[in-house]
């Protein structure tokens, strides 16, 4: 039963409403601005919806929701809690889905509309890479509306996904490795180079200010890296990596590395340019770190795939693919000598 307690405020007359929630069945408080009656009111207002909806009168969602107003609470909402990156993604999707519909309410956009919107953007000589970003995000987005009860069902469940060929790992040679690191005038930067080839960390993760001093941890030779989703793993220093971390820490650097992430994509393509390396960026260098596990059989995949931080095993195979192929065959290989 709703109940209303008068509020003690000298500017306005105000209520509380203690109610349960119509849609979710859980117990809330309202504050209610205006006189006893009106809050009153209200509160029979809600009892009265409570009891249609559980005896199937009444729809159990919210059902008077625009798309571009929910996208702009989920963009609120989601702020807090994921990387302004992601977000800022994720709103690239969303938008180009909100100009596609328009002004429509959120519970009449069905799967078609979701069919519709990946057929244009192929049309729109995207990638089927970047379609199926969109429909991640777009999955988001609606599973968020279906937790907060402004839909039934997600309209992106049954929609058919473009087949994506999977992409061929770009990372760098040896010689390459050689070339950039010669091609680096600024001792530096070409530090934080070796320490993103020996550490396979993303780009963000080891500069500041996110990455300080208290990530390095000099006794046990390990730097202590935060992930996607605020993941936390250890990743032990080489040589070369302790050394140089010893030497900045002697120079009474405030951070180990203290560059914005721009600053290092803009300055490390110039010395790409410079080595005569196409195709690649710092993301590379994380590539190249995984590969030369692999491909040197420094590490399995289960071990690489702890370094990297990645979500699941099937994550690191699915980047690695042609590299552990080739690392199967070379046993096939040795066992026919074996066997005449």
């Amino acid at each position: 039963m709703a109940t209303v307690k008068k509020l003690m405020t000298k500017r306005t007359e105000s209520y509380l409403i203690d109610h349960i929630d119509p849609y979710t069945g859980r117990r809330k408080r309202k504050t209610f601005k205006g006189t006893r009656i009106q809050a009153e009111i209200l509160a029979k207002e809600l009892e009265l919806k409570r009891y249609r909806i559980e005896n199937g009168i009444e729809n159990s969602i919210y059902n008077n929701v625009y798309l571009s107003e929910l996208v702009k609470r989920y963009k609120h909402s989601v702020n807090k809690v994921k990387n302004p990156k992601t977000v800022k993604r994720e709103m690239i999707s969303l938008k180009a889905f909100e100009i596609q519909m328009g002004q429509r309410m959120l519970n009449t956009i069905k799967s078609v509309d979701i069919q519709n919107f990946v057929m244009e953007r192929l049309n729109s000589d995207l990638s089927p890479h970047t379609v199926n970003l969109d429909l991640r995000n777009l999955r988001v987005f609606f599973n968020y509306a279906l937790r907060n009860m402004f839909i039934e069902r997600n309209p992106v469940n049954g929609v058919i996904w473009p087949k994506a060929t999977p992409k061929k790992v770009r990372f760098l040679t040896k010689d390459e490795i050689e070339r950039l690191l010669e091609a680096i005038d600024d001792s530096n930067f070409r530090n934080l180079i070796i320490t993103y080839l020996n550490t396979g960390a993303r780009r963000d993760e080891i500069l500041a200010p996110g990455f300080t001093w208290s990530n390095v941890d000099f006794d046990s030779s390990q730097i202590r890296l935060l992930g996607k989703g605020n993941k936390v793993r250890w990743v032990p220093m080489s040589k070369s990596v302790l050394e140089i971390m010893q030497n900045l820490k002697n120079e009474g650097k405030d951070f180990p590395y203290d560059y914005t992430s721009d600053h290092v994509s803009y300055k490390l393509g110039v010395y790409y340019k410079i080595a005569g390396i196409t195709d690649a960026n710092v993301h590379v260098l994380r590539k190249t770190f995984g590969s030369l596990m692999i491909q040197n059989k420094i590490a399995d995949i289960y071990v690489v795939s702890k370094l990297l931080g990645h979500s699941s095993v099937k994550v690191t195979e699915s980047h690695y693919v042609e590299l552990l192929k080739e690392n199967i065959q070379e046993p096939i290989e040795n066992l026919s000598k074996l066997i005449k």
